[in-house]
């Protein structure tokens, strides 16, 4: 199937749709889709899209002359701070998605119905066992950290100030416990490479997933990508506790806390219970690797756009990986 896009061809769904043998064609966000009479989809981005309202009306236009969708995911809900609140209005009246994808149903706030609930995924082009086996990650002696985390860390971003708070206080309350815990920084101009961070995922017994960039101004309900990367690598995730968890991943397979005092109750419950936290991590890992990768995602939305040009979305919610 052919898809036009504006995305980066470096975009994991892109490169994920390219295995799947689609032909892609990359164009800027202004620019017209062209048709040589051959079906297509269109995968566009209405937060930068938007901001060229007319631009956008005529791509409409064309796309409806075509007979081919426009798909949005969108993954920055509920903040969707990229829309201007005065666009917001255009955005509700338009209905600019033919389908829309969102990694939180909180956006039906702002898209309306139908959505598609269509979760994050593991990027196993970077994240994966890395030539380890789940057996080789049941050595307890090969850990160095008891707790850790990845992610944005500098205090010049405001989104992250909730998230270190948090983990400032639980190293504070770890500090005279005996127990080895490390945050590392991944901002821009971070030295930390992808590699190393797979490294620290395997070499932690517990790797934390806390706050979001859109949790503003209220908690997304949707995982952020580092939930999946986590498992790919085969760590063992404990997830601030978020809505769309149990509608993603199986029961006991992930540890979840809703504050700093259930946050140190379940660290120091699970460094004692190795075992159970590899069994559980085990159990996250096949399924990431069955159901949440972006090759998954790339075939999933694939039947979705079958699905559209049969009988169009007819579902108001549709759950693809619940």
């Amino acid at each position: 199937m052919r898809v036009i896009t504006v995305l980066q061809k470096n975009h994991p769904l892109m490169r994920a749709l390219a295995g799947a043998g689609c032909e892609t064609v990359h164009l800027g966000p202004t620019e017209l889709p062209r048709s040589d009479g051959e079906p297509y989809f269109y995968i566009g981005d209405v937060f930068q899209q938007i901001k060229a309202p007319l631009y956008l009306s005529r791509i409409r236009r064309t796309l409806a002359e075509h007979h081919a969708p426009y798909v949005n995911w969108n993954r920055d809900a509920p903040w969707n701070c990229a829309i201007k609140p005065w666009r917001r209005l255009f955005v509700r009246v338009a209905k600019p998605a033919d389908i829309h994808l969102a990694h939180s149903l909180q956006s039906v706030d702002l898209f309306g119905q139908p959505v598609v609930y269509f979760p994050n995924a593991a990027d196993t082009d970077h994240y994966n066992l890395g030539g380890r086996t789940l057996e080789s990650l049941r050595d307890v002696s090969a850990y160095r950290f008891d707790v850790s985390f990845i992610g944005t860390l500098n205090p010049g971003f405001r989104m992250v100030s909730a998230r270190l708070e948090f983990l400032t206080e639980v190293a504070r309350r770890l500090e005279h416990t005996g127990m080895t815990c490390r945050f590392f920084d991944t901002s821009p101009g971070s030295p930390v490479s992808v590699k190393e961070q797979v490294e620290i995922i395997q070499a932690s017994r517990i790797n934390l997933s806390i706050g979001a960039v859109c949790d503003e101004p209220s908690m997304s309900w949707g995982l952020p990508e580092r939930c999946f990367g986590i498992a790919a690598c085969g760590g063992f995730l404990l997830c601030d506790e978020r809505k769309h968890l149990t509608d993603t991943f199986p029961e006991q397979t992930w540890a979840g806390c809703r504050d700093v005092e259930g946050c140190l109750e379940k660290i120091k419950f699970f460094v004692a219970q190795f075992d159970l936290s590899r069994s559980m991590a085990e159990r996250l890992h096949q399924d990431v690797m069955q159901r949440h990768t972006y090759a998954v995602r790339a075939q999933e939305l694939l039947n979705l756009v079958t699905q559209w040009e049969r009988n169009g979305l007819r579902q108001s919610v549709h759950a693809v990986s619940g």
